[in-house]
């Protein structure tokens, strides 16, 4: 059982539940673990978001590295994807210290190897050797390199045809200020950005992808036929209409997979989701002829499900979307300027589009608790799943968040009135379970 590692990396407040100590071990580990399975660790690659924290994680890791004799390139702030990207290109690791859509004093250490986040059994073995006490005869070098310019280039080749566009863009006062930027001028976008200023404390404040209501209040005076939100390490992204709808994941994955059938991009004529996914958003797809697969939340099982089943297109209603025929995780710019892209080969409104396809009604509560892992052991919970999920035109998902104490309640139903019911019958008893402290 994992202590440290959850469906996205290591998450916690800093200098609480994640401290520098922590991250130095963790920085070692890793080295000796991927060492004892022949990974190549030339050049291992540390970027950041914006958070006031980032420079002593990013200094404990870049230490941990040069200890074990292992050369280090420190990247500075950098978007998720960027620095995912890289390490395809380079073939090496790479650690990413953020905490993504968390408020400042959370942050958090995501590991990719050759593109991809580990998978379970090399952090379960990571873990289990914390507290070894290892040591190399060598000293590493910290390298300066400009690595971000070759991702800037490629993604200027790759959209350079949406010149001349109009796009106001939220940038969460996060790692996108890096690139989005940089990249719009290149291309040359007419670009309006908000949030674009970070201070160490102001990231995802009010603002990004879990705060859409910003640039859709916005948008309209900006003139702007387009707007695109990201989180802090811009690996999502949620668009605007140019009248002010919220567009999410849900329906660019929809936009995006009618283009790719189209033009024959979409591999096993499948779509990968969670089991958060709409119903309609299925329906929808099927009615187009194509194939849907669902998975457990989490970009990193959507991707297995990808891989396995040769899928190059899926995501979660959160805006984390996977393009596999171009990267290997979820980039929330590329995600919107091939969501553009997209949609104008289409002639698709993407407001249009959004506001046609009827959601079965779907409420989403978090529920506190002392306990996650206790919690969702009690038969209690899961009789009570089965007993919704056996009903027709009824379905709850209950589980616990990766990186909070929280109990995660979806339910989906025909009726928004029976939607409202069962959330509340389902938070009575995660309530009265984690109050009674019992697993059964």
């Amino acid at each position: 059982m994992r202590k440290y590692f959850g469906t996205d990396g290591i998450r916690g407040i800093a200098n609480d539940e994640l401290t520098a100590e922590l991250t130095f071990k963790i920085g070692k580990s890793t080295a000796y673990v991927l060492k004892a399975h022949n990974r190549s660790l030339d050049n291992v690659l540390i970027a950041r978001d914006t958070r006031i924290s980032g420079e002593m994680f990013e200094a404990a890791l870049v230490s941990s590295m040069l200890s074990m004799g292992i050369n280090v390139i420190v990247c500075g702030v950098m978007p998720t994807p960027v620095l995912a990207w890289l390490t395809h290109q380079e073939h090496t690791v790479g650690f990413m210290v953020s905490a993504s859509h968390n408020p400042w004093m959370h942050n958090g250490i995501k590991i990719f190897f050759d593109g991809y986040k580990l998978p379970d059994e090399l952090e379960e073995e990571i873990e289990d050797h914390l507290e070894d006490k290892m040591k190399s005869k060598e000293v590493g070098k910290r390298i300066e390199s400009d690595l971000l310019s070759s991702y800037v280039e490629w993604m200027v080749s790759k959209y350079v045809d949406l010149k001349g566009l109009k796009i106001a863009f939220d940038l969460a006062n996060g790692a996108a200020v890096t690139t989005v930027p940089v990249i719009s001028k290149e291309i040359g976008i007419d670009a309006i950005f908000f949030n674009s200023d970070p201070d160490g404390i102001n990231i995802n404040e009010g603002c990004g992808a879990l705060h859409p209501q910003f640039l859709s209040s916005r948008i309209k005076s900006t003139g702007a036929e387009f707007g695109v939100i990201h989180d802090g390490d811009a690996d999502r992204c949620i668009m605007i209409g140019k009248n002010g709808r919220i567009v999410d994941g849900d329906d660019m994955i929809v936009m995006n997979a009618k283009s790719m059938k189209k033009d024959r991009r979409l591999g096993a004529n499948t779509v990968v989701g969670t089991v958060m996914t709409n119903l309609a958003i299925e329906e929808e797809l099927r009615a187009d002829g194509m194939k849907f697969a669902r998975t457990k939340v989490g970009d990193r099982y959507v991707l297995e499900k990808m891989r396995e089943i040769g899928s190059t297109l899926g995501g979660e209603q959160s805006g984390h979307i996977i393009f596999l025929d171009l990267s290997t995780t979820g980039d929330g710019f590329l995600t919107a300027l091939e969501t553009i892209k997209n949609s104008l080969s289409l002639g698709i409104d993407i407001e249009e589009f959004s506001s046609r396809i009827n959601r079965y009604p779907q409420k989403l509560v978090n529920v506190p608790v002392k306990d996650k892992k206790m919690v969702m052991k009690n038969r209690k919970i899961s009789e009570f799943a089965k007993e919704i999920n056996s009903k027709e035109g009824l379905r709850i998902v209950i589980r616990s968040s990766g990186t909070e104490s929280l109990i995660r309640i979806m339910v989906e139903g025909k009726s928004a009135e029976t939607v409202e019911k069962v959330v509340s019958q389902a938070c009575e008893i995660v309530e009265e379970v984690n109050a009674s402290g019992e697993i059964s």
